[in-house]
C-alpha cells in the first residue's frame, strides 16, 4: 500500500540559517491548561518564529494561559476540531512554512535547521519527524518503534509526527479535509502526491497520556480497527463515536 509518502535522508544540522524561509507554528488546542505552557516555553527566546495558538473553545484556563506568552497570537475558533482549527492558523499566519503542532509535543533542539533544510536544500514539499514517546518502558518503544516504521514504509502520518509543509503546497492541496478523524494522515497522503516528503530523523517527543489514560493495548488495538475500518472507506464520521479524545 503507497499513501504518496516518500522519504530524502535528514537534511545536515549546519545549514545556514540565512534563508529567506520564514515559520508559523500552528498549535491547535482544546483544554490544555496543563499542557499549553511547557509547550509555549520550547520557544522563548528563539523569535523571529510566529507561533499562533487556535483554541476551540476551551472550558478551562487554556487561552489565559497562552496569553500570558507575550510571542504567541491566540485565536480563538468559534468551531472545533484540529482541521478546522489548523486551517484557521494557517490562513492567518504569514511564514513560508508551516509546522502543525500538538499541544503535547516537544521539537528537537534544532528543529529549524532540519526543517528549512528539508525544504530549501532538498526540494521537499514538507515532512515529518521520528516519534519518540515521553516515558520510557518496552510497550511504549514499541509503540513509536511502530509507528515510525508505518510512517517510512507505508507513508501513514499522524500529527503526533509534527508535520510541517510549504504555504504554497498547503493552499494547492486545500489545507486539512474536514474529517474528524484521520484528518493528519488525509492531509499526509495529499502532500505525498505533491512531492517529496522529508523524513527528519530527529526525534519529537510527544506525551503518553493517551495510552495511560485508556490502557496501552486498548488504545493501540481501538486505533488499529479504526485505521482498519477507514481504509475500507467506513466514513470517519461513523468511526468517532468511537474515538474519545484523551487529554
Amino acid at each position: 500500500m503507497d499513501y504518496g509518502c516518500s522519504q530524502v535522508e535528514p537534511p545536515s544540522l549546519t545549514t545556514p540559517m540565512d534563508s529567506p524561509l520564514h515559520i508559523s507554528v500552528i498549535v491547535p488546542t482544546l483544554d490544555e491548561e496543563r499542557t499549553i505552557a511547557p509547550c509555549l516555553r520550547q520557544f522563548q527566546g528563539k523569535e523571529p518564529y510566529e507561533i499562533i495558538v487556535v483554541d476551540g473553545g476551551s472550558t478551562d484556563r487554556t487561552v489565559e494561559v497562552a496569553r500570558q506568552f507575550s510571542f504567541v497570537r491566540v485565536i480563538q475558533n468559534q468551531h472545533r476540531g484540529r482541521a478546522i482549527q489548523m486551517n484557521t492558523g494557517a490562513a492567518a499566519a504569514t511564514g513560508d512554512v508551516f509546522i502543525f503542532l500538538h499541544a503535547d509535543t516537544f521539537l528537537p533542539a534544532q528543529w529549524q535547521e532540519v526543517v528549512i533544510a528539508s525544504i530549501d536544500r532538498d526540494g521537499a514539499v514538507g515532512g515529518r519527524f521520528r516519534l519518540q514517546l515521553s516515558e520510557p518502558g518496552l510497550a511504549y518503544r514499541c509503540i513509536a518503534w511502530g509507528t515510525n516504521v508505518r510512517s517510512r514504509v507505508l507513508g501513514i502520518t499522524y500529527g503526533d509526527q509534527v508535520i510541517y509543509t510549504r504555504r504554497d503546497v498547503f493552499k494547492r492541496v486545500g489545507g486539512f479535509p474536514l474529517l474528524p478523524l484521520f484528518e493528519d494522515s488525509e492531509f499526509c497522503r495529499r502532500l505525498g502526491r505533491e512531492g517529496r516528503l522529508a523524513w527528519i530523523d530527529e526525534p519529537v517527543i510527544t506525551s503518553v497520556r493517551r495510552w495511560k489514560n485508556r490502557g496501552v493495548m486498548r488504545t493501540v488495538l481501538l486505533m488499529w480497527v479504526l485505521r482498519g475500518l477507514y481504509t475500507l472507506s467506513v466514513p470517519p464520521e461513523k468511526l468517532i463515536r468511537y474515538y474519545s479524545v484523551v487529554r
